[in-house]
């Protein structure tokens, strides 16, 4: 009987490579079902994560088409569907551009109906959650600071309007809003205060359109 060869190192090797093709199918026959959970997994979060992304979508169009029903209302003074549509684009798209909009839109439905606790909430809301857009900061400040206004309360008006202003430097609405500071520091009486934020109309916003007219007011105080 001959002596037995010796395997080859190439042989060793393709026997080697055999044997781990061989432990690798038992090792995913044994865990068949964690693999096939973790693909099914990833699927799941996908067509979660997509179907989310569709939502949004879906959820900003409506609410934009919602925002446009009010506006329409609001144009052909129908005020009461104004304010009922209002109240729905806010309860039903909370976090949509056009939900952040209707909260201002809403805070001035209530203003307009006395109803000032209400349009307070709804202006510091927008301001709370959204507060990106220039125009829509101030007509939230400025409706809160009405507010007060309208309940009597100048002086606390005159200092929200005098809060943006600090807060807003060199906006063309922060000398809008020093200026109706010194209106409703002159109805509570405080000429002095009023006289001090014309004078900062007029020395910091010395290019604004309103300067000329807090000089003029100045010259009447």
């Amino acid at each position: 009987m001959g002596r037995s060869r010796r395997p080859s190192k190439e042989e060793l090797e393709e026997d080697k490579f055999l044997e781990w093709i061989l432990e690798a199918g038992e090792y995913i026959k044994a865990r068949a079902q964690l693999f096939i959970g973790g693909v099914v997994g990833i699927a799941a979060i996908l067509f979660v994560i997509s179907y989310m992304q569709t939502s949004r979508e879906t959820a900003r169009a409506e609410a934009s088409a919602l925002l446009g029903r009010v506006l329409i209302a609001e144009s052909n003074g129908q005020t009461q569907e104004g304010l009922q549509l209002s109240e729905q684009l806010v309860d039903l798209y909370p976090g949509t551009p056009a939900a952040a909009q209707g909260l201002v839109q809403l805070g001035n439905r209530y203003y307009s109906r006395g109803r000032y606790a209400e349009a307070e909430k709804q202006f510091q809301t927008y301001l709370d959650e959204h507060g990106d857009v220039d125009v829509l900061v101030y007509a939230a400040w400025g409706g809160i600071a009405a507010c007060y206004e309208s309940q009597g309360e100048f002086e606390r008006a005159a200092l929200k309007f005098t809060e943006y202003a600090e807060q807003n430097e060199g906006q063309m609405q922060a000398a809008l809003a020093l200026m109706n500071a010194a209106r409703c520091y002159h109805l509570a009486g405080q000429v002095e205060m009023a006289k001090k934020e014309l004078e900062r109309v007029t020395r910091d916003h010395a290019d604004s359109p309103v300067a000329g007219r807090a000089r003029d007011q100045l010259n009447m105080l």
